[in-house]
């Protein structure tokens, strides 16, 4: 199987599980987060996870094509991008997501998270198998 099915196989149910988790339970998200931006420990945390798995993303898939595959590579940027921000600027980065935290970006973002998620499953299950690869 090759890297970029791999990754769309494994980011497109993860992100289909956030996405669905948070039109399920908006308000819970929603207290997550802004519980989250008053724990330093936590930002810093998870800050170091998201780097962590958007370089390893990079690493292994940094292609720039035009077709399904840069949904990936851009997954990764953007997280390693994000993460690196946080760490240098952990206040301000707070400071500019804080007013941002409502219900209408929230199930916004959750749109947009369940669309990039059906084109990752789609491309990583559902075409790869029509193709007769059933790795």
């Amino acid at each position: 199987m090759d890297t970029s099915v791999y990754l769309a196989r494994l980011l497109g149910p993860l992100l289909a599980i956030a996405g669905v988790g948070i039109l399920i339970s908006p308000n819970a998200y929603l207290a997550m987060a802004r519980g989250m931006m008053n724990d330093a420990p936590l930002i810093y945390l998870a800050t170091i996870m998201g780097l962590l798995g958007g370089l390893a993303i990079v690493q292994a898939h940094n292609l720039w094509v035009a077709d399904w595959r840069i949904i990936v590579t851009l997954l990764g940027w953007v997280t390693v991008i994000e993460s690196a921000v946080w760490l240098l600027f952990p206040s301000e980065m707070r400071r500019f997501w804080t007013p941002l935290l409502s219900e209408t970006l929230l199930l916004a973002s959750a749109v947009i998270v369940l669309v990039t998620a059906a084109i990752l499953c789609f491309f990583g299950y559902v075409a790869n198998t029509r193709t007769g690869d059933l790795s």
